[in-house]
């Protein structure tokens, strides 16, 4: 072996053995002249999330990061370098990356079978959800669903259970996106934010009357409960008024507050649904919107807020 070849393989012995041992000496500035890692030190807690170190020091931030995000794990004992990083006794945690990677070899060699029954129940969902937008939740059957998907009545049950399950999907995919429509709602001033939602509710409600009322309509079979995940779904949306009442109403407690929102969630669900029953004589978009506006003056002025108009 030549002399320039030793001479490496001790360099490379010597930088694994500090390495391990958190010896290793800082290295100089990076010949073409980049900037020290340090002023990337963010990136180490994953893309987009910085660093806080308004109440952590950085080896604080650093374990976290680390923990929370899968990659690199403290387990202690180092000494801090002068890059700022911790390199005492460190580890690679590559659980989940294994993980990733059973998941992408899972999608990636799913069987014809299983592609064929996630269409299936795909399809399923299409029909059942076009039939309660159309003609509402008690129109819905499900041999009328397995008529149009092409299947029996228990591949039905065999894909969700019951039919319950079908129903329940779709009001779940429902409550999701009115949330995300209702959280685009400007939240800059609190009166105003609380009037953007009383019309975004509108709007949608308008655009999937029954799809919404299938949410409040639906009864589960053999009085069993209904899923709480639903539930808390609805409240999370009836939650996104609790800001903007916090911010007009500072002194009032939590339990206000929440009462406060759901009685004036209530309420404009109350007038929207009635104001759009074709049963009843339904009101035009405009004069309904008119009256929402003119209920949400009227609930603030009790409340002692200055409304819009």
């Amino acid at each position: 072996m030549g002399e320039v070849a030793k001479g490496r393989e001790a360099a490379e012995q010597a930088e694994t053995a500090a390495f391990l041992t958190g010896t290793r000496a800082a290295r100089p500035p990076h010949p073409e002249g980049r900037p020290a890692f340090r002023e990337h030190a963010g990136d180490v807690a994953g893309v987009g999330d910085p660093i806080d170190r308004r109440h952590r020091g950085p080896q604080q931030a650093l374990a976290k990061s680390g923990h929370e995000g899968g990659g690199v794990v403290d387990e202690g004992g180092g000494d801090i370098n002068s890059e700022g990083l911790h390199f005492g006794r460190l580890r690679v945690n590559l659980n989940n990356v294994h993980m990733s990677s059973l998941k992408m070899n899972n999608v990636q060699e799913e069987s014809p079978r299983d592609q064929k029954k996630n269409r299936r129940r795909l399809q399923i969902l299409e029909i059942a959800r076009g039939i309660i937008a159309t003609k509402g939740l008690r129109s819905l059957k499900v041999r009328d669903v397995a008529e149009a998907a092409g299947c029996s009545v228990g591949s039905v049950y065999n894909e969700f259970g019951d039919f319950d399950g079908v129903i329940l999907t779709v009001n779940r995919e429902t409550v999701q996106a009115l949330t995300a429509r209702l959280r685009g709602v400007p939240a800059d001033d609190p009166v105003r934010q609380l009037y953007g939602l009383a019309a975004t509710y509108l709007e949608f409600f308008a655009e999937h009357a029954n799809l919404l009322r299938s949410l409040f309509e639906h009864r589960m079979e053999d009085d069993r409960p209904y899923p709480d995940d639903i539930l808390q779904m609805v409240m999370d949306a009836f939650a996104l008024m609790h800001p903007p009442l916090v911010r007009l109403l500072p002194d009032a407690d939590d339990v206000k507050i929440a009462l406060l929102s759901r009685t004036l969630f209530s309420a404009v669900h109350g007038i929207i649904s009635l104001g759009l029953e074709e049963r009843m004589v339904a009101v035009p978009p405009q004069m309904l919107r008119q009256q929402v506006e003119q209920f949400v003056d009227t609930h603030l002025a009790g409340l002692g807020i200055l409304p819009l108009s």
